[in-house]
């Protein structure tokens, strides 16, 4: 028996962080010159900030600053179609508009900071990685030395663990500097020094489980940060993890393989079920759908200028 599966049984209090994470995770406070330093945003109280995915938007993720409200990163990749939750089936046109060199590039992650409140930074894949190892980058530089840190998966036969574990270490190759182990759920991902301290965690809101629960999707997760702790790395890590497993051989793959394969497939299921009215109602009414979202947009672009 592992050491986590006695703990299971020995521990009530185990068996809750287990399954959905410490609810009221205990953050120590560190010293400025402890761990990875990227800008060096530092608070003397816990800081908290919530990350949530962009809808309707060439952007994927923000994250926000909750005492200010103000937006401090965002990230974007090449290829994004801003409208493709109003129409899932690619029935549209809107797809072939936004591809950049034949589809969507997921691995190629750009963050972009707002207010210069923290840098910019890039997150890309190593060449060969059987752990989805991301290099997180300086936005400018190139080579080597313009990676900050790097994180990737832990394998379950080194952490002896159910659950996922990943690891962050320092510049390409680095010692490992933070561990990340979430729950069960996935609900919450705490990060620990080599000490074993939490100084940060991720999890996902109320709101976003309910979403979850009920609509099969929620995006909004609180990201809380301990004194001392440089909040641009903390940042940088939880873009970071998002990322991991993204590949340039996965996106080359959907590009010019799948995403092919499956608009036959989709063509050719129209065809054979004499849908093809029923196909061009839906095609008319997502590109309708689409064109009034765009209509809103430059009213809110019209909205900002003249009255803000």
């Amino acid at each position: 028996m592992t050491a986590e599966m006695q703990q299971l049984a020995n521990d009530p209090n185990f068996v809750v962080e287990f399954a959905v994470g410490d609810p009221v995770p205990d953050l120590v406070p560190q010293s400025k010159s402890d761990g990875i330093k990227m800008s060096g945003v530092y608070f003397d109280e816990t800081k908290r900030y919530v990350m949530k995915k962009c809808h309707l938007s060439k952007d994927d993720v923000r994250i926000l600053d909750v005492a200010t409200g103000q937006v401090v990163l965002v990230s974007h990749h090449p290829g994004k179609n801003p409208y493709e939750s109003l129409d899932p089936l690619g029935l549209g046109n809107t797809e072939a508009q936004h591809a950049v060199h034949g589809g969507e590039w997921e691995s190629s992650c750009d963050v972009s900071s707002r207010h210069r409140s923290m840098p910019s930074f890039k997150i890309r894949p190593k060449s060969v990685s059987r752990h989805g190892r991301q290099y997180i980058k300086k936005m400018r530089g190139e080579g080597d030395n313009s990676i900050i840190m790097n994180i990737g998966k832990k394998s379950k036969l080194s952490t002896q663990s159910v659950r996922p574990h990943f690891e962050v270490g320092r510049g390409k190759d680095g010692d490992e500097e933070y561990t990340i182990s979430g729950d069960m759920m996935e609900r919450t991902f705490a990060i620990r020094n080599v000490k074993g301290e939490v100084v940060a965690q991720v999890a996902k809101t109320t709101k976003a489980m309910i979403q979850t629960a009920v609509l099969g999707s929620g995006s909004e997760s609180t990201i809380d940060i301990a004194p001392g702790v440089d909040c641009s790395t903390m940042l940088a890590i939880a873009y970071g993890l998002g990322q991991v497993g993204c590949h340039f051989v996965k996106d080359a793959a959907n590009s010019y393989v799948l995403d092919p394969i499956k608009d036959s497939l989709v063509g050719s299921a129209v065809e054979a079920s004499g849908l093809e009215g029923v196909a061009g109602a839906y095609t008319d009414a997502s590109n309708g759908a689409i064109k009034e979202s765009k209509k809103l947009d430059k009213f809110k672009k019209f909205y900002k200028n003249t009255f803000k």
